[in-house]
């Protein structure tokens, strides 16, 4: 039995921190997902594949900022697991788009984001409670709010992106 002391020491010592890993990854996986582009109607921010990382937990802390990039369920298209597009309007706020610009609450909003000039038909919408307003960057390639009309943010958002990991060398917001 002397002989097998260290083998099963050693066992043991794997078995210890087998369990640690997958309790940790176990817990991260309940605070954060990892997402992948798909599409283009988030560009010039964000590309087919990129690899981002997004906190499932964030709006359990607090509501949802201009300018947030949030992944969220896309049951409203078959074929569609989840969109990823930028929070334009918050509850309450008078979002408008005439000729190709967006207002909100009556002033045109700046997006130096957005990779073209917007085509889009008029829209005058004032966001409901609990709803925010969203739209890809690449707005004349996008599919959001302008369709489907605003979201739930408690029930429909699965999380904000966080960051993008990969490519890591540009900027994405």
């Amino acid at each position: 039995m002397k002989k097998y002391a260290a083998l099963i020491e050693d066992f043991k010592y794997f078995i210890f921190t087998l369990v640690v890993m997958i309790l940790l990854v176990m817990l991260f996986r309940t605070f954060f997902t990892p997402e992948v582009v798909v599409g283009d109607s988030m560009e010039n921010s964000l590309h087919e594949g990129d690899y981002l990382l997004s906190s499932k937990v964030s709006y359990e802390f607090h509501a949802p900022k201009y300018n947030d990039i949030v992944s969220f369920d896309a049951d409203i298209i078959a074929g569609h697991d989840l969109y990823i597009k930028r929070v334009i309007g918050l509850p309450g706020d008078h979002i408008q788009i005439r000729g190709k610009t967006l207002y909100r609450n009556g002033k045109m909003v700046k997006e130096p984001y957005i990779k073209e000039t917007m085509d889009s038909p008029s829209i005058d919408i004032v966001i409901p409670k609990r709803k925010v307003f969203v739209m890809g960057d690449n707005r004349n390639h996008s599919m959001d709010s302008r369709d489907f009309g605003p979201i739930d943010y408690m029930k429909e958002i699965r999380g904000k992106v966080l960051l993008r990991f990969k490519p890591f060398n540009q900027s994405w917001h």
